[in-house]
């Protein structure tokens, strides 16, 4: 009896640690410093202002509701965390009251409204994010170029374009003495394109996910796996070896997959539950960047997941030590098991896949020859059979590219049947490849015969494959 005198009793936890909440939200604020750093060093103080907006707003939203709610205020750095990620994703020349609407909704509606830190059910900079560009969706994407002298006190609105939007024609022709295709890719990594605040320097996204994950901040799953289905869906969906690092080191893709998809109270609990949830990051939004009309969809994949991750953790739970079955057979560790396959298989995937479509020569399906005019412009000729009405009838069209631009600035028919519809050119004049891919149902319909919109999707597929080859082209020839 005297031996068991000298236990304690106490309630758990029995074993403490000295990382707090405060800790941890302070080495994120530290690993977001260097992006920080290059977005108001290559977009000027107002970009800073923007951040400083949204951290004060973020954190005087949290003080507020607790002080209406009589709840003692809370100074664990959550808030200014959410502020600075929230910041980092406007347009370098957001209008001021972006920061200020979006902040109240990430704190208020997505935060404290559901019981405050580790009880929202999505991550409240990407909700914001989203909740911004589909009211201020003109607005969230206007973005400038690179200009360090020129933007440092700068508040002009002067757009640029970004490759998620408009292809090559985001890039210059050369960096650092480099041009073509890694010219392009040097350009992503070190920012020299437009985009948000935040996504400016990639080198600088990459020293912060470093930083955070050898502090053991975040697990190196969730972005490793998220990069990997990135990858593999973008060979999958655009058919290009190329494209994998052009779409990887583009738009906001790393800085979510470091900075919000890691997130402790919106990911999955358990170990292999974080390798699906990133792997359905992955494919959501390689499949909205290929397939729908809005060119970037990390937030909204985010977002997305989110909303998925409590079923996840309340029917997919891993198997405890000792568990078996009716049987009293030991239950297999299926999740644990599919998870490593599905990842090896991804790498091998990516492995044997690339260097075959690397070196794969590039077969067009539509494209019958082309030059280059005076002015440096691409003139393409396209032509091609197609099923339009009860009959099989040629098409074939003469078109320009702007080189430099990368519109189409004229199309000439060549052949068209004369008892078949004619496509409607007006309707693809000026437009870039984003926006002739986005064009379905009424943008190709120009009466009501079901026969008018089959002739204009035709041309609309060979327009597509028009600007990959002058892409191709203008890249060296480069066969990824």
């Amino acid at each position: 009896m005297a031996e068991i005198a000298n236990y304690k009793v106490a309630s758990s936890p029995h074993k403490t640690s000295e990382v707090t909440t405060r800790r941890i939200m302070l080495d994120v604020l530290i690993a977001l410093v260097p992006c920080l750093i290059c977005g108001v060093v290559f977009y000027g103080l107002y970009a800073l202002l923007l951040v400083v907006i949204s951290v004060a707003v973020c954190f005087a939203s949290e003080q507020i509701f607790n002080l209406v709610r009589k709840k003692p205020f809370t100074f664990d750095l959550s808030a200014v965390v959410t502020g600075v990620i929230l910041g980092l994703n406007l347009p370098p020349r957001a209008p001021w009251y972006l920061p200020l609407i979006g902040g109240v909704f990430a704190i208020v509606v997505v935060k404290m409204l559901f019981g405050g830190l580790g009880k929202n059910f999505a991550n409240p900079a990407a909700a914001a994010r989203v909740f911004l560009l589909l009211a201020y969706s003109s607005l969230m994407a206007r973005y400038i170029a690179v200009d360090v002298p020129g933007n440092a006190l700068s508040a002009d609105i002067i757009t640029a374009p970004t490759y998620l939007t408009d292809g090559i024609k985001a890039f210059s022709g050369s960096f650092l003495g480099v041009s073509g295709y890694w010219g392009y890719v040097l350009q992503l990594l070190f920012g020299m394109v437009g985009g948000s605040i935040g996504e400016t320097c990639k080198i600088a996204v990459l020293a912060g996910g470093v930083y955070l994950t050898a502090r053991r901040v975040i697990d190196w799953r969730i972005p490793v796996v998220y990069v990997l289905t990135s990858a593999v869906m973008v060979l999958a969906c655009y058919g290009s070896a190329s494209e994998i690092l052009l779409q990887l080191l583009s738009g906001g893709l790393l800085f979510g997959v470091v900075f919000m998809a890691t997130d402790y109270a919106t990911s999955p609990k358990w170990r292999y539950n974080r390798i699906l949830y990133a792997i359905g990051l992955g494919v959501i939004t390689v499949l909205i960047r290929r397939y729908s009309s809005y060119p970037e969809g990390v937030s909204l994949a985010i977002l997305i997941m989110n909303l998925v991750v409590p079923v996840m953790d309340k029917y997919i739970l891993p198997v405890r030590f000792g568990q078996v079955t009716e049987k009293g057979k030991p239950v297999p560790h299926i999740m644990q098991w599919g998870m490593r396959g599905a990842c090896i298989a991804m790498a091998l995937a990516l492995a044997v896949a690339v260097p075959l479509v690397a070196l794969q020569p590039v077969e067009y399906q539509y494209i019958l020859g082309s030059s280059v005019d005076a002015s440096g412009d691409y003139v393409v000729d396209i032509g091609g059979t197609f099923r339009i009405g009860d009959w099989d009838q040629e098409r074939a069209y003469t078109v320009t590219i702007d080189s430099e631009t990368m519109r189409v600035s004229d199309i000439v028919p060549v052949k068209e049947n004369s008892y078949g519809y004619v496509a409607e050119l007006s309707l693809f004049i000026g437009k870039t490849r984003h926006e002739i891919a986005i064009m379905s149902g009424g943008d190709l319909s120009t009466d009501a015969e079901t026969s008018a919109t089959v002739t204009n999707t035709a041309l609309r597929g060979m327009l597509i494959e028009c600007f990959d080859y002058v892409k191709n082209e203008m890249e060296g020839g480069n066969n990824g």
